[in-house]
């Protein structure tokens, strides 16, 4: 069960590249929205039904590569597209930087699989809120309009979303668990995800990453527990 969920998560990234490369980003999102619904459900039923193995984490994280590395590069890729002069065609070359976002996102998928240390949060940016932020910009940009970003803060974008995944910033995962000191954390976060989704859709799911990479840096501190008090 739990594979076929994930498998359920791979082949909604088929329709979501497909829907980006002809511009329908609200399609796009659907099936991104699909695949984030398996990934979760994946994880979930693996843990509830104790079949967690090797090869179905192997089988999550190439199913992610795709949905959360391949679609959001040609999100970011067909956007990029888009302020490109015409008069100046060589500037096309720019656009094609977005396609390094899915190497990033392989590299990062490669180094969790291979750090323990990220049971309780996470070591950099995770691949699925990368995608969702790279997913909100072109509803930024039809809510807002075209001027509020250019062409060189885009083609700087899958630099800095690069670095970020493969950062050792520390972020807060989204699970609850008895004696959870961030659970007030959590709670914020949530509650002004739903907000700023509630008044501003889709063109607010950028903003909900941003929020959560801040309350991150400014609020959260990882809790190291010592040995002795793990024995004890």
């Amino acid at each position: 069960m739990p594979n076929l969920l994930t498998l359920l998560n791979l082949l909604c990234a088929l329709p979501a590249i497909e829907s980006a490369l002809a511009y329908n980003f609200y399609e796009t999102a659907f099936w991104l929205g699909l695949s984030l619904v398996f990934d979760f459900l994946d994880g979930f039923a693996a843990r509830a039904l104790g079949c967690t193995s090797p090869l179905g984490a192997q089988l999550d994280s190439l199913a992610d590569v795709v949905s959360f590395g391949v679609v959001p590069s040609l999100v970011l890729y067909k956007v990029l597209q888009t302020y490109i002069p015409p008069e100046i065609p060589e500037l096309n070359l720019l656009s094609y930087l977005a396609f390094g976002i899915a190497g990033g996102a392989a590299f990062r998928l490669g180094r969790f699989n291979l750090d323990a240390s990220q049971t309780s949060d996470f070591k950099g940016l995770p691949t699925p809120s990368m995608a969702i932020f790279v997913l909100g910009i072109p509803f930024f940009i039809e809510k807002n309009g075209r001027e509020v970003l250019n062409l060189q803060l885009l083609a700087l974008l899958p630099i800095v979303l690069i670095w970020t995944m493969n950062s050792n910033i520390r972020l807060f995962a989204l699970k609850f668990k008895k004696m959870d000191h961030y659970l007030w954390l959590k709670a914020i976060f949530l509650l002004l995800s739903a907000l700023s989704l509630f008044f501003w859709k889709l063109a607010a799911l950028s903003f909900v990453i941003l929020l959560y990479v801040f309350l991150s840096l400014v609020f959260y501190r990882p809790i190291k527990i010592k040995e002795n008090e793990i024995s004890s």
